[in-house]
């Protein structure tokens, strides 16, 4: 390259180019290295089009270099020496198009002035650089880290800048209020149009001939299921607390629940369905499961001790249409109940629902604790991509099975009573038609 001398006052600088304030201590410690082993890269310059010089980099060498004169030293660069006001600089055109490029980014990466977009936009074209430049040393590419450093960002920054720099002409990335949000808004719609197509590529050989409903003790039956083979378990099992001593269910339903339904009954079911249920769980799984609000805490501490990472607080369902009244004669009615949430590994939610949802109850169609099919699709929805497999061990009526089949998901159902059981066949045969 060929070394010219401009005069200082001849250069333009653009006001707010750098990326990063000059502090005098980093000036003073380049001003020594100046003064001791000489100037090493000169300025870059170019000629605009009214012919003006423009720097293009290199204002901290210059404002070093001023340093070095004010103490009435000469700059040497290379075996020249230059003056106080005479700039030794090298113009942008006869530089190779490379270290052309690397100027200019060296002093844009630090500017404190970009926007987020700007910014990671740079960070792409700086990994771009450096991937040619090792190309042409025969080296490997280099990683989201090694640009971190030379920015001097977080590696997990870097990493998302470069992802989302590719997707800036998406009006929904560039309008975010930052690259982190940016690259949440791409991971929602990578996951979207991801479950759109494996649902269209399951749908088709899906059929509701997927589905199947055992008849028989889910405690039993669950060991007989191999491991790591269900991605989501969703139930309604007992709630352990003596319903089956009432039958306050509104009118709708002749009779009380069939089932012992006592607490030491649930204590023993739940301690086997904990342990059980995470042994069918895949490595990466969600469960949902709905119980009394007294024994909310009992049920946390066994899916805990079960293995599974749970969720503090229930996911409430409001059901308008409950006819529940626990004190018939003093009040009130209720028209809630819960259901825990838990997590095995660290499967993600395909969205955020919120932890209070309104159903009102389906028709019903035999069963006393019959869950509108709509609820656990709100449940479903959260969790699932078509192709997945759904276990439901306490399945009553097969609610599950028609959520199921709304997300092109297989169910499992596992239930005990005869005419539960019956009615959880019909609601698969009805899906053929």
């Amino acid at each position: 390259m060929q070394l010219h001398v401009v005069d200082i006052h001849e250069l333009f600088i653009p006001e707010n180019r750098q990326r990063r304030e000059f502090r005098a201590e980093e000036i003073s410690k380049l001003a020594d290295s100046i003064s001791q082993n000489g100037l090493i890269q000169p300025p870059v310059v170019r000629l605009d089009d009214q012919n003006h010089l423009v720097l293009v980099a290199g204002e901290r060498r210059i404002k070093a270099m001023i340093y070095v004169w004010n103490f009435g030293q000469a700059v040497r660069c290379g075996t020249h020496e230059f003056p106080e006001g005479k700039i030794p600089c090298v113009f942008q055109g006869d530089m190779d198009p490379l270290a052309a490029f690397e100027m200019e980014l060296e002093e844009n990466i630090r500017r404190l002035d970009l926007t987020w977009q700007e910014k990671a936009e740079a960070t792409s074209k700086l990994y771009e650089l450096r991937k040619l430049q090792a190309e042409k040393r025969g080296e490997p590419p280099p990683t989201p880290l090694e640009i971190s450093r030379e920015t001097g960002s977080n590696d997990d920054d870097t990493r998302k800048e470069l992802i989302v720099s590719r997707h800036l002409r998406d009006p929904d990335i560039a309008k975010a209020k930052s690259a982190d949000e940016a690259f949440k808004i791409l991971k929602r719609k990578e996951d979207t149009k991801r479950n759109a197509d494996l649902a269209v590529t399951v749908g088709l050989t899906f059929t509701a001939d997927a589905h199947r409903v055992i008849h028989g003790d889910c405690l039993e039956l669950m060991k007989t299921l191999p491991p790591e083979s269900v991605d989501v378990i969703l139930t309604d099992p007992p709630y352990g607390i003596d319903a089956d001593q009432y039958g306050d269910s509104g009118g709708r339903i002749g009779g009380s629940h069939f089932y012992d339904d006592s607490f030491d009954t649930w204590t023993s079911i739940m301690k086997v369905f904990s342990v059980e249920s995470f042994r069918l769980a895949k490595p990466l799984a969600h469960a949902y499961v709905f119980c009394d609000i007294d024994n909310f805490i009992f049920l946390k501490s066994y899916m805990a001790a079960g293995g599974w990472r749970v969720f503090r607080t229930p996911i409430i369902w409001h059901n308008p249409t409950s006819m529940r009244a626990p004190w018939p004669e003093h009040g009130p009615q209720r028209k809630y109940q819960l259901c825990l949430y838990a997590v095995k590994g660290d499967r993600h939610v395909l969205q955020l629902y919120p932890d209070l949802v309104t159903f009102q109850s389906d028709e019903n169609l035999g069963h006393q604790a019959q869950k509108p099919v709509a609820l656990y699709q709100d449940l479903l929805r959260r969790s699932v991509r078509a192709g997945d497999t759904i276990l439901d061990p306490f399945c009553g009526s097969g609610p599950v099975f028609p959520a199921a089949h709304a997300f092109k998901c297989t169910a499992i159902g596992i239930e005990l009573d005869d005419s539960a059981y019956g009615i959880a066949i019909k609601r698969i045969q009805d899906l053929r038609v």
